[in-house]
Order: C-alpha cells, then sequence, then structure tokens
C-alpha cells in the first residue's frame, strides 16, 4: 500500500493499493483566521504528520515538496527507524532573494534529502541545477515529464480567431504584449496577477481577462494560436501544462523558454520554440503561424499525436512504480531530454538559471 497527500483516482491513475491522507485544502474558517499561504501551511503539517503515523503499514510514501511532504521527510530523516521509501514531487522551489532565507531553505531541503528516495522535477535542466543550488546529490533528482490534464473533461474545440495566453507563475507578458502590438490579432490575457502588467500599457487588441479552470480549458479550446510565454532568469521552470494541453487540443503553439520547452516538444515539428524575451523571434514566429495557416495545422497535428503519450495515467504510473521500487532507471523520455540539455550546454546554451 503507497500513502499519499495527492487526491488521485485509485485503479486509474494511482493503482488499487495507493491511499489518500489529508487534509488538502483549508477551510474557509482557517482562511480567514490565518490568510491563504499559512493556512496551507498548517494543513499540510497536520497532513505531513497524520502520513507520517500512519507510515508503519504502507510499502511507500508518495507526497508533493511542499509543507506536507517536507514534514514528512524531516520525521523520517530525524526518527529513522520504521523508514519507509518517499518519492517527492511538484518541487516547485524558487531561490529566496535573502541570503538568510535561502540558507534556511537550503537547509529545509538537504534534511529532507537524508531520507527521500527521490525528488521528481518537471523539467531536466532542474536535475542539476536544484542539485547546485540545494547542495544536494544529482541522483536524488529524477526528472519526469510533466502531463496533460484533459482527460474526463469536456470541451469544443474550435476557432475564435484569438490568440491566446495564461497562467500566473512566472510568465513573461511583457513580451507578449510588444510582440502582438502592431500585430492584427486579438490577444486574450488570463491571469491575475496585476503586478505582471506593471507599466505596460496593453494595445488595442489585447486584453486582461481572468477566467475559471473551466474556462481556462475553454479558452484554449477556441483560441487560434497559443503562446506560452514563460519568463527566464528563474531556477524552476512552469508552464508544462498549458503547454501539453494547447498540444493536445492541436492548437499551433508558442513557446518562449528553450531549456523546458525542449523537453516537450521538437521546434518546427510539433510546435515553436523562441528563446526568453526575444520580442522580434516571438513576432516573428506569431506572423508565420498566421501567414501559413496550412503549415501551421500540418505542425499542429503533429504535436496533437506528439502531446497525447504524456497522459496523467502515464505520469502517475511512473512515480508509483519508483516508489514502490519497480520503476526503470529513467523513466518516460528522460533520457533522451537529458542527453538534448547536455548536447545544448556543449554548444554554449547553459540551462541554469
Amino acid at each position: 500500500m503507497i500513502l499519499s497527500d495527492i487526491p488521485g483516482t485509485p485503479g486509474q491513475f494511482w493503482g488499487e493499493h495507493t491511499t489518500y491522507v489529508g487534509p488538502y485544502k483549508p477551510g474557509p474558517r482557517l482562511v480567514r483566521w490565518l490568510g491563504h499561504g499559512w493556512a496551507y501551511n498548517v494543513i499540510g503539517l497536520v497532513a505531513g504528520l497524520r502520513l507520517f503515523l500512519r507510515r508503519r503499514h504502507a510499502d511507500g510514501i508518495v507526497t508533493s515538496g511542499g509543507a506536507t511532504g517536507q514534514l514528512f521527510a524531516w520525521l523520517q530523516a530525524l526518527v529513522p527507524w520504521g523508514r519507509k521509501p518517499h518519492v517527492m514531487i511538484d518541487c516547485l522551489w524558487h531561490q529566496p532573494q535573502s541570503r538568510l532565507r535561502a540558507f534556511v531553505q537550503r537547509l529545509q531541503i538537504r534534511l529532507a534529502a537524508r531520507s527521500v528516495r527521490k525528488f521528481v522535477v518537471w523539467s531536466a535542466h532542474e536535475v542539476e541545477d536544484f542539485a547546485a543550488a540545494f547542495r544536494v546529490p544529482p541522483a536524488q533528482f529524477q526528472f519526469v515529464p510533466f502531463h496533460h490534464t484533459l482527460e474526463d473533461y469536456d470541451y469544443r474545440l474550435r476557432d475564435d480567431g484569438y490568440l491566446f495566453a495564461g497562467g500566473n507563475s512566472d510568465r513573461d507578458y511583457r513580451t507578449l504584449i510588444v510582440a502582438v502590438r502592431p500585430l492584427d490579432v486579438p490577444t486574450w490575457i488570463a491571469s491575475t496577477r496585476a503586478d505582471l502588467f506593471a507599466g505596460v500599457a496593453l494595445p488595442p487588441n489585447a486584453r486582461v481577462t481572468p477566467t475559471s479552470e473551466a474556462g481556462f480549458r475553454d479558452a484554449l479550446a477556441g483560441a487560434k494560436l497559443v503562446v506560452v510565454p514563460m519568463a527566464g532568469g528563474a531556477l524552476r521552470s512552469g508552464g508544462q501544462q498549458t503547454l501539453l494541453n494547447a498540444l493536445c487540443m492541436g492548437k499551433p503553439t508558442i513557446a518562449v523558454g528553450r531549456r523546458w520547452a525542449a523537453d516537450l516538444m521538437e521546434d518546427r515539428v510539433h510546435g515553436l520554440i523562441v528563446d526568453y524575451g526575444d520580442v522580434k523571434a516571438l513576432r516573428a514566429a506569431i506572423e508565420w503561424t498566421l501567414a501559413r495557416p496550412a503549415e501551421a495545422k500540418a505542425m499542429a497535428e503533429r504535436g496533437r499525436a506528439h502531446a497525447r503519450q504524456f497522459s496523467t495515467q502515464r505520469c502517475l504510473e511512473t512515480i508509483y512504480e519508483m516508489v514502490s521500487g519497480n520503476a526503470p532507471t529513467v523513466p518516460f523520455r528522460a533520457a533522451a531530454c537529458t542527453q538534448a540539455v547536455r548536447e545544448r550546454r556543449a554548444s554554449g546554451c547553459s540551462a541554469t538559471a
């Protein structure tokens, strides 16, 4: 039996012998009392303690990289008898600007590493970059490609004529806005982060309108093309879910940031990839997509077929097998992606933050 703080569908994703241990979300009263961040930290600590107390009858543990997983790992490091295999996923860590906070974070992760079998990361470059930042052996990190999240959802594919971009984490909307300013393409940006648009004047063809989770899927389904404009310079890379969902819907897709997007698609085969902050290249990619609809459609169809192999079941079964000790040393596509990163570095294109 595997214990996890991550909700899933037994038999479909996590297997029939996985038990969920929560809580996963704080109640509204706790959020009002403590605020959003602290409320999630508190319930995460409660879930971590519950996992530790129930580990006796488990074969292994899968946790997130937040408060739950870190507390469980610290307890196993400090109380080593009865230790169970522990795989930590969703290691969405940023490096703090403060030296003191960076020092404390490094100590926390190094202590967790004393009992964690593998830290699962969603970008190949994070294996070496996290290892260097937190002074943990690279062998303790495992790259597993992320997955699309469209299973069991209904949406209607169509072309409503607009360029779509969305999300809050590590986005570079400034570059996108400058790129589309002279273009004749309606642009819809879905974000709730006002700070990402500070000092940037929107052109008449662009609007910023937040939407719900279901609305986000519907916006992707109705887009003419999708841009995933990520910012450079961060320790970790995001954007994988939006990219894979757009590809899986058969949308012409442009990703900003080679060091993460190349893990999931091949440039000009499944979609287009441009460098961080390159306004001219992004504008040229958008113009190419609009000017060559037949070629863009063919590329999008290749992207659709390619993205369907990045299923939730494939991803979570790989993690399930990893904690149970049955996973291959390098799971789905990891060897090829890691080699691609090494080749880019050898050619002088650094993947470090």
